[in-house]
């Protein structure tokens, strides 16, 4: 489901480091933003993501502005602002594809935007996925796993350790683009493809397309 309007989010945060993190994530995730500078130039109807007591107390006036105060500098808090910009609680259904082998990739999706990839130790995995569960606000949530080299071992990993969630397995014929159909994108979602295009990175696409297909799943 796509929104034609979204709140505008303005981020006011005092800590030089989860600022920088804030400011990646969001640049990545081509999240428009602004950054606060008082509450009279703070759009009307905003988000207000705020880890300072200061700031909310000036913004407090501005009843048309919803402020999320975030003290701890957390990843679950910038998510729920996120998801305010778009009148919403939680995703529906959150998905993590994972394209295994001796370095496996993850790909995150929230209702068919991509929130999160990258490459993660596999000694890692299951640290790197519950805190993604854990810090991204959903109704459901998947993990798909490919499987290839290190599948099904990542799997048995992740069911020691996570509860309450669907794995399935994927299979992982022609998951993985030859060279030549890197930019061949007709088979997935564009939007989804436009975010990893620059990177030009076969595990990405794969990751991409193991969260995209039905696999069985393990019970």
């Amino acid at each position: 489901m796509k929104y034609m309007y979204k709140r505008p989010l303005v981020i006011g945060i005092y800590e030089p480091k989860w600022f920088m993190i804030v400011k990646s994530m969001l640049d990545t995730r081509r999240i428009d933003y602004s950054i606060y500078e008082d509450k009279d130039t703070i759009p009307y109807y905003s988000v207000f993501y705020t880890d300072y007591p200061g700031f909310v107390e000036e913004a407090v006036s501005r009843n048309d502005v919803l402020i999320i105060y975030d003290p701890r500098d957390t990843r679950i808090g910038l998510e729920i602002s996120i998801l305010a910009t778009m009148f919403k609680e939680k995703y529906n259904t959150l998905t993590i594809g994972i394209d295994p082998g001796s370095k496996p990739y993850y790909l995150v999706i929230g209702d068919g935007e991509v929130i999160e990839h990258g490459y993660v130790e596999l000694e890692k995995i299951c640290e790197k996925i519950n805190y993604l569960l854990n810090n991204i606000p959903s109704r459901e949530k998947i993990v798909r796993v490919g499987s290839g080299l290190n599948g099904f071992d990542i799997i048995y990993m992740l069911k020691k350790t996570i509860s309450d969630v669907k794995i399935e397995v994927v299979d992982e014929h022609e998951t993985t683009p030859r060279s030549r159909l890197v930019n061949d994108i007709n088979y997935l979602d564009k939007r989804l493809v436009s975010i990893l295009k620059p990177y030009r990175n076969k595990d990405a696409y794969a990751a991409l397309r193991i969260a995209l297909r039905k696999g069985i799943e393990v019970e």
